[in-house]
């Protein structure tokens, strides 16, 4: 069959149609392309930015334990001093101290928190097209989990370490190829990013609004917020 027997089969089909179903047709040529873009270039980097979440949590689960079991060894000393115990609480410590050093190195593969910013809006700069709607950067939150005080005591021990996820909230206007390349290039730094939630939608065809939330982690709470 010729390719001129071909489209004119599907013209004829088209034709015959009935106006619901071309306007099904027409949704799924335009919308397609769409849902098959993000399923390539959004949901694998989220899917990792999960994985490395889990890990962070597992740790800081594991770094709070010990805190914890230090805190009573060390409640049980200042009673009764113990050379075993203190033994016991120096491994403790030392082990500590290395999952401490570990959520330190983790935390250095990441954008420093100062850096986001200018990052994302030097990014912006090589596309040209895409306009920048708004930057905002959000408050930062401790990402160990707090232990609950002891019997008699008013508080729980301070961490002689933190770690603190500092995000920042960006909004772009662009059609869905130049939203695509900029998430593209975010994906390729060197220095990661932490991937949040992430919306789109369509304003007037073919521009539309794109918003994501990155964050990176550091075991500073302050920093530069532009």
């Amino acid at each position: 069959m010729s390719l001129r027997q071909s489209w004119s089969r599907l013209n004829d089909r088209y034709v015959a149609m009935t106006q619901r179903e071309r306007l099904l047709v027409a949704l799924a040529i335009v919308f397609g392309p769409l849902l098959i873009g993000y399923t390539l270039f959004v949901d694998p980097p989220r899917a990792r930015a999960r994985g490395l979440e889990t890990t962070l949590a597992g740790e800081s689960a594991s770094a709070a334990r010990l805190q914890a079991e230090v805190a009573g060894m060390q409640q049980q000393l200042a009673i009764d001093p113990d050379a075993g115990r203190k033994a016991d609480l120096a491994a403790l410590t030392a082990e500590r101290g290395k999952l401490d050093e570990q959520l330190r190195q983790f935390s250095s593969v990441l954008v420093r928190p100062e850096q986001m910013n200018g990052l994302l809006e030097s990014l912006l700069s090589r596309h040209a097209g895409l306009r920048l709607v708004s930057l905002k950067t959000l408050a930062p939150q401790s990402v160990l989990p707090v232990a609950a005080p002891k019997e008699g005591e008013a508080r729980p021990a301070e961490r002689s370490f933190d770690l603190f996820r500092h995000g920042v909230e960006i909004r772009l206007e662009g059609n869905y190829g130049q939203l695509q390349a900029y998430l593209g290039q975010l994906e390729k730094l060197q220095q990661k990013l932490l991937w949040g939630p992430l919306s789109y939608r369509v304003i007037d065809y073919p521009r539309a609004e794109m918003t994501l939330v990155v964050y990176t982690l550091s075991p500073d709470k302050t920093w530069l917020a532009l």
